[in-house]
């Protein structure tokens, strides 16, 4: 099977192959001057300039190691061969664009506040329009092939997602929240000073002004109501206070802590109806997932690809067409 999901299909063409987007004329120039046939995919001769104008963006940002790492080449590789797969398929079934969308959406990338975001990810202002536009065609020709072949077909039932939460979520440990203030340093010497001014009947709000670091310093300490499961580990010793009692010096990985608990809230376990947006929105994309590898699966086993050179990962310094 393909490892490659709809996001990471989505956001390698619509970012990365969104990238070096240039004057015409230093395109021609460049394409007579480094063009170099890289591999045939079902007839179709690409060059490793198209594979560095998709890979761009995620090749600058990569160290010398990772120039020679063979699983990142093969996985940038495969994605670029799934995606002139998945073109190549929009291409066969006549998949048709919205003109009027594609020139709303370049005349955008070509304001001023456009222009300045494409200088983040190609390292150039000299931006083609039409080079634009063909990105953005083919970018939306391949979700519309996903939407009519995959999306259309998905039905997610409520039987399903009852099951799903049957299965997964109704046993799951009940949560608990309590409002908690803290005293947080680094400093195990301001850790013992504020603990003797809570001894001799000082506010917790006042010392924990005092003597805290973190942002909660602001408000006294108070950290607002607080899940047993989403804070650190460190926080479970507060949950075990009484309400109104503030612990010991609590070390941790992070410093010194004093906790207060002020309530605790009813203890409570997530519902269905709660949780069955969530389930159903879970369940979708692990279909949509599977449908997408389906897809891609049949289109290997039907294509023919023949690799005709090899290239560098580190050569898109070399042959990379942004400006320099």
């Amino acid at each position: 099977m393909r490892s490659l999901n709809l996001v990471v299909l989505v956001l390698i063409f619509a970012v990365l192959s969104g990238c070096n987007l240039f004057s015409k004329q230093e395109e021609e120039k460049n394409e007579q001057d480094n063009k170099t046939a890289y591999i045939k995919i079902n007839g179709i001769t690409y060059y490793d300039t198209d594979f560095f104008d998709f890979a761009g963006v995620a090749i600058r940002e990569m160290s010398e190691e990772d120039y020679k790492n063979a699983d990142i080449k093969k996985y940038l590789v495969d994605g670029f061969i799934e995606h002139k797969l998945l073109l190549q398929e929009a291409q066969k079934r006549n998949i048709a664009v919205d003109e009027k969308r594609i020139n709303a959406v370049t005349d955008s990338f070509l304001t001023e506040s456009g222009t300045q975001d494409l200088k983040v990810y190609s390292g150039s202002y000299n931006t083609d329009a039409n080079a634009l536009s063909n990105m953005l065609r083919e970018k939306f020709m391949i979700e519309t092939l996903i939407y009519d072949t995959i999306n259309a077909n998905i039905d997610i039932s409520e039987d399903e997602i009852r099951k799903a939460y049957n299965d997964n979520y109704s046993n799951m440990p009940v949560s608990r929240k309590a409002h908690l203030f803290q005293i947080f340093t680094t400093d195990k010497q301001q850790a013992e000073k504020a603990m003797a001014e809570l001894n001799r009947g000082l506010s917790f709000n006042e010392v924990a002004s005092r003597y805290s670091e973190g942002p909660e310093k602001e408000d006294g300490g108070d950290l607002g109501m607080v899940e047993d499961t989403v804070y650190p580990e460190i926080f479970s010793e507060a949950f075990k206070l009484r309400v109104g009692e503030y612990s010991d010096i609590i070390k941790s990985e992070y410093g010194y802590h004093i906790f207060l608990v002020k309530e605790y809230g009813q203890a409570k376990q997530a519902s269905y109806d709660e949780l069955k947006t969530d389930i159903h929105f879970s369940l979708y994309n692990k279909e949509q997932n599977k449908k997408i590898e389906e897809l891609i699966d049949e289109l290997y086993k039907n294509a023919l690809i023949e690799y005709l050179t090899d290239i560098k990962l580190s050569d898109y310094t070399i042959k990379s067409r942004s400006d320099r």
